[in-house]
């Protein structure tokens, strides 16, 4: 099982309820995809170093950028929303241009933007305004990591200094998919750990108690760091990580392993839908193949790929009946360790693929139930 490091310093926002202090406002707004040509985003070469001031980027200084200072920026807004972050009565503008200009009213800073597949932008990609104690408030921009296999968040805060934007946090947060990071307006930044990163922190062992971690913004309102740290009755198995199938995609005659689908999807309870970024294969058809090694049962509700904005399912769903495979209609095609299942799809291009489904350890009572 490909085991992400979770050591990457990020903010995941706790799911546990914590009142109307924690939901910022308003909600966030994708105004356009990062880079529709070919469904990354990245920085342009030659630009300035990640969170770097715009009045200072030639001197690769860290600090924020003065109104007087702006330079003119590319008009493309990859995201934008609205709200009070400088105390003062009335609403700052907030967006995220192409190039990786931030802007909060009129102070600006650079940012990294990693490159990343269009599907994990739209769902993961945001700006918030977040309550930070008082009436002091900062610019939350959440955006996903490189990895291909459903990548973790990395979670910035910047706030007003002085006429400045200056940045205060930068953690990427657990190991798959979105961690979330709550701001309950005290000055403080909280995630619940999920299971992965648990697990790395206490090596060996078979079961951890996932921890509440919290960051709490300085006295002179500069930098947020970890201050505390307390279990959850949240305890993961940590012998149930390891396990999901494989995913390899099929050129002529050759088989090239690309990741691994359902991870951490233990038990009917669990079932949920999880993606692998397949990358760019020309016109297509692509021909992928799932393959069960480990000693577990997989359960597949629905297979299906994203390419060029729409959904494809495999080749032989048009049949009636059509296998088992090709809708979530509880009725799962039933992969045993050993067992590979090869798919064709019509798609080229940028292509995603999606599971639904889950698995089961064997030998337990829900795999003799199939046999």
């Amino acid at each position: 099982m490909h085991h992400r490091s979770a050591i990457l310093l990020v903010i995941p926002l706790v799911a546990a309820a914590c009142g109307p202090a924690c939901q910022p406002t308003p909600s966030p707004v994708i105004a356009q995809p990062p880079k529709p040509a070919d469904t990354t985003v990245a920085a342009p070469v030659g630009a300035p170093s990640p969170d770097t001031p715009e009045s200072t980027a030639t001197e690769g200084a860290d600090a924020g950028h003065r109104a007087d200072a702006a330079a003119p920026e590319p008009a493309v807004v990859l995201l934008s929303t609205e709200g009070d972050v400088d105390g003062v009565p009335g609403d700052e503008q907030i967006t995220l241009r192409a190039g990786g200009v931030l802007s909060a009213g009129a102070a600006s800073i650079h940012v990294e933007i990693e490159p990343s597949s269009e599907v994990y932008w739209k769902q993961q990609a945001r700006l918030e305004i977040v309550a930070l104690g008082g009436t002091r408030r900062g610019v939350l921009f959440a955006a996903p990591t490189a990895d291909i296999e459903d990548p973790p968040d990395r979670y910035r805060v910047y706030v007003l200094h002085k006429g400045s934007l200056v940045p205060v946090l930068d953690e990427v947060i657990g190991a798959y998919g979105t961690t979330q990071l709550q701001f309950p307006g005290d000055g403080t930044a909280r995630y619940i750990e999920d299971g992965w990163t648990a697990c790395d922190r206490v090596p060996g062992a078979k079961k951890v108690a996932r921890e509440q971690v919290t960051f709490r913004l300085d006295a002179a309102g500069t930098k947020m760091t970890e201050s505390g740290r307390k279990p959850t009755r949240h305890v993961q198995a940590c012998d149930e990580l390891a396990a999901c199938p494989y995913v390899d995609v099929l050129d002529a005659g050759r088989s090239r392993r690309i990741g691994e689908i359902l991870r951490d999807v233990r038990g009917a309870r669990a079932a949920t839908v999880q993606s692998l970024d397949l990358g760019d294969h020309g016109a297509g058809p692509i021909t992928i193949r799932i393959s069960e090694e480990k000693a577990e049962v997989t359960f597949l509700d629905e297979v299906f790929v994203e390419a060029g904005g729409a959904r494809i399912h495999p080749r032989g769903c048009d049949i009636t009946p059509s296998p088992a495979y090709c809708a979530a209609d509880g009725r799962p095609h039933v992969l045993r360790q050993g067992d590979t299942l090869d798919l064709v799809f019509d798609a080229g291009g940028h292509v995603v693929l999606f599971a639904r489904g889950y698995y089961v350890p064997t030998p337990t009572a829900a795999t003799r139930e199939v046999r």
